[in-house]
């Protein structure tokens, strides 16, 4: 596969995904629909996974989704969040996206493009060799001072020395935010991230001239399409990361 065959799937399963949840009323968006792989999944979850896996499985895809694990078969990998940021989504709070990262292996290190599309405003983020955002390319910030940080951490546990601290609530855009330099860098230390929420993103940062490592300072390249693989995440440029490992860890 490649990368314009990507890129022409992504954009599909990005409009076939919001067509779906904007079809769900939106007091129904949170209701239970049964228990996933990755624990409760709520009624846009599925919906939105059901809509993205009726456009990859038309390919010969191996798919890892949130809800349903591996599906499908084939020598290309799909790390799917088809929903990113469900607190969001079923708030009305318009920060959450859909999710895609191709590879030629289950190892994020062979990934070969990216995708984030931002299901509220329908900005659309991708990468192959380099990043973009709706069509432009983009580059990740240059600065360098600690104290003109704008950054996106979850959640701090001391006194940080930025200019500004937020948290948003979908990964897989926060990245971007930081791919297109919006924000200088991306943290988070809880244990929780899943591959799959931030592998769209992180592709998107690194080619934009973003670093993204884990708390001992090791790239993700060896990181795996796993469910239960989980990650831990500092992206930024690549003159900030070890002032940051420093700081934080």
């Amino acid at each position: 596969m490649d990368e314009k065959l990507a890129l022409s799937l992504s954009r599909e399963v990005a409009k076939n995904v919001l067509k779906a949840i904007n079809s769900i009323p939106a007091g129904r968006r949170g209701e239970f629909y049964e228990i996933g792989k990755s624990g409760v999944t709520k009624l846009v979850d599925k919906v939105a996974e059901n809509a993205a896996l009726e456009v990859l499985k038309k390919e010969k895809l191996r798919i890892l989704s949130e809800e349903c694990g591996y599906v499908g078969e084939g020598d290309v990998f799909v790390a799917l969040d088809p929903l990113d940021g469900t607190f969001n989504a079923v708030r009305g709070i318009p920060i959450y996206s859909v999710s895609l990262c191709f590879s030629d292996s289950e190892k994020f290190g062979d990934a070969f493009f990216g995708y984030v599309f931002n299901l509220c405003n329908c900005d659309e983020y991708y990468a192959d060799s380099k990043a973009y955002k709706n069509e432009k390319e983009i580059k990740v910030g240059e600065k360098e001072k600690l104290e003109e940080l704008n950054a996106i951490v979850y959640y701090p546990d001391r006194m940080l020395p930025f200019k500004r601290i937020r948290a948003l609530g979908s990964a897989a855009l926060e990245t971007c935010f930081v791919a297109e330099g919006l924000f200088d860098c991306f943290i988070d230390l809880r244990g929780m991230l899943r591959i799959f929420d931030i592998a769209g993103g992180v592709y998107i940062l690194e080619k934009a001239g973003g670093i993204a490592v884990d708390e001992k300072g090791n790239s993700l390249e060896k990181k795996k399409f796993e469910i239960a693989e989980r990650v831990n995440v500092i992206a930024t440029n690549k003159k900030l990361y070890r002032q940051l490992l420093e700081l934080v860890v």
